[in-house]
């Protein structure tokens, strides 16, 4: 079988453009946060939730880098109890295709 070898310069159009994504979603969880915010505003308990395994701690730490990095934006709402909801900016729903493709590669190479 013959592997078929790409340039970096046909990957990259500006070197640094891999090593910048990796730097923001080249984590265990940020990659998972982006996918559960793909699917709606949600709060922080329900990340918290639907995230197994994530310590409120790392939650709040990964959600204030994407905020940081215009991944995400953060709305607070002035009631009692305050609230807090997170969605994905238009820079985040741009990362939506580069998961689907790691969903796919991974789907493709799965070992049981």
């Amino acid at each position: 079988m013959q592997v078929k070898i790409i340039e970096k310069s046909k990957i990259e159009k500006h070197p640094g453009c891999v090593a910048e994504a990796l730097s923001i979603i080249g984590n265990k969880w940020t990659a998972l946060l982006v996918m559960e915010l793909a699917k709606g505003t949600t709060r922080f308990s329900q990340l918290e939730a639907s995230l197994k395994g994530i310590s409120p701690r790392t939650l709040s730490q990964r959600l204030d880098y994407l905020v940081d990095k215009s991944i995400i934006s953060k709305q607070n709402f002035s009631e009692m109890p305050p609230r807090v909801e997170y969605l994905l900016t238009k820079k985040g729903y741009d990362l939506i295709p580069i998961l689907q493709s790691m969903a796919s590669w991974g789907n493709k190479y799965y070992q049981d």
